[in-house]
């Protein structure tokens, strides 16, 4: 099988549209959460928070490929642009036959998807939607939008499992890569935030209630006074490559995706189980070739539900114990579902160069399993990384990445 380096990385968050702007958010303690009044008029809703991407500008976007594109896709593509640039990749290797895309989201855009049908209710008629209508809310929206705008002949493929899409994603472009299919592949997953995805948690009682006027102070991963999920919205990508042919080209190397592991619990739609976790994490390192012992870092999903959380904290510490530092971007970022995998995996390579773990934002009295989980940022060195998503049905996901330390 063959390496698979990763060579360059784009992103669209509430917190920054760069690595290093997401990262030094990170550091800082920054909450990209606010109360949402607009949400207001919602008869019963009771999560009003949400953490927006207010400077996303899709301008770039030349209208003939932005009339098939919801915010989704509109994310996931400027971010894949932004990717591109720093891999170096060259029209000729993008169009060539040798690169694909592995791009997932929860679904296709919601707005889109609630405009057409508003439009069908209202008027009973066929008459005035836009053709171009199912193109933004289709599940594929995200890799076949981004394959179209860079001109990728290599294969597309969708990967829809909401907060695991985008690890989902990053293994299966791991394998195609390994196994000589394609010597490039750009990977990762997008969400736009929708009042829909704040109804559905919170009519299952899964939706952060207790600090609307206080949006700062939520989701709260880890902590006694966690009270759900804020939802937000962003995009992530990563180039991966093989090594020898990014070597070949001389591109710059910012780390490695070692292994990924996969496994679903079948307990229970909605709670999740940590032995399907601890079973994906395992099937990760046995996959990365590496032993628990090498993790220097874990990226917990981490949502802030009480349930969640804790489950989370069991299996980290089943695999792991105590000793190796576990942080979550939600307390910053909110949960951008079907991008946070690679919004993740970004914050790991950033851990990684520059050897400081992030911090859990509103985390102030644990009552989770013990495991360690720093408050404030944690300056040490890191080599490898792990980075876990999990699902609704029991989908549970883990990445193992390695620094540009291996020569």
């Amino acid at each position: 099988m063959r390496r698979v380096v990763i060579t360059g990385m784009g992103l669209r968050s509430a917190l920054g549209n760069t690595p290093d702007e997401l990262f030094d958010a990170l550091l800082a303690g920054r909450s990209a959460v606010q109360t949402l009044d607009e949400w207001r008029s919602i008869a019963d809703l009771q999560c009003l928070v949400g953490a927006p991407a207010p400077s996303f500008d899709p301008g770039d976007i030349p209208r003939k490929h932005r009339r098939s594109m919801g915010k989704v896709a509109m994310m996931a593509v400027t971010a894949a642009v932004d990717a591109v640039k720093m891999a170096g990749l060259d029209e000729a290797t993008l169009t060539g036959g040798r690169t694909g895309a592995a791009i997932g989201s929860t679904m296709g855009s919601n707005k889109a998807e609630e405009e057409f049908w508003r439009h069908h209710l209202e008027t009973g008629s066929a008459y005035g939607l836009k053709s171009t209508h199912f193109l933004k809310v289709m599940s594929h929206t995200c890799a076949t939008n981004v394959a179209m705008f860079l001109g990728l002949t290599g294969e597309a493929i969708s990967t829809n499992a909401a907060c695991a899409s985008s690890n989902q994603a990053i293994g299966a472009a791991l394998d195609r890569i390994r196994y000589g299919r394609v010597d490039v592949m750009l990977a990762g997953g997008a969400d736009e935030l929708h009042v829909a995805a704040a109804i559905t948690f919170d009519v299952m009682g899964g939706g952060s209630r207790a600090f609307t006027d206080q949006p700062h102070r939520t989701p709260r991963p880890f902590d006694a006074q966690r009270d759900g999920i804020v939802v937000g919205e962003g995009a992530g990508i990563l180039v991966l490559e093989a090594y020898e042919h990014a070597i070949a080209r001389g591109a710059t190397i910012l780390g490695e995706v070692l292994g990924y592991g996969g496994a679903s619990d079948a307990v229970n739609m909605a709670h999740p189980a940590p032995e399907g976790m601890v079973t994906a994490i395992r099937l990760a390192l046995r996959d990365a070739g590496i032993d628990a012992s090498a993790i220097d870092y874990v990226s917990a999903h981490a949502t802030g539900t009480p349930i969640g959380d804790a489950a989370e904290a069991e299996a980290l510490y089943e695999v792991f114990g105590g000793e190796v530092p576990v942080s979550s971007t939600k307390g910053h970022l909110g949960h951008t579902m079907g991008a946070c995998g690679a919004l993740e995996a970004i914050t790991c390579l950033l851990a990684m160069q520059r050897g400081i773990v992030p911090p859990t934002l509103n985390l102030e009295q644990p009552d989770v399993a013990p495991i360690l989980l720093p408050t404030q940022p944690l300056a040490r060195p890191l080599r490898h990384a792990l980075s876990t998503n999990f699902a609704f049905g029991g989908v549970n996901t883990a990445v193992v990445l390695e620094g540009p330390q291996r020569p």
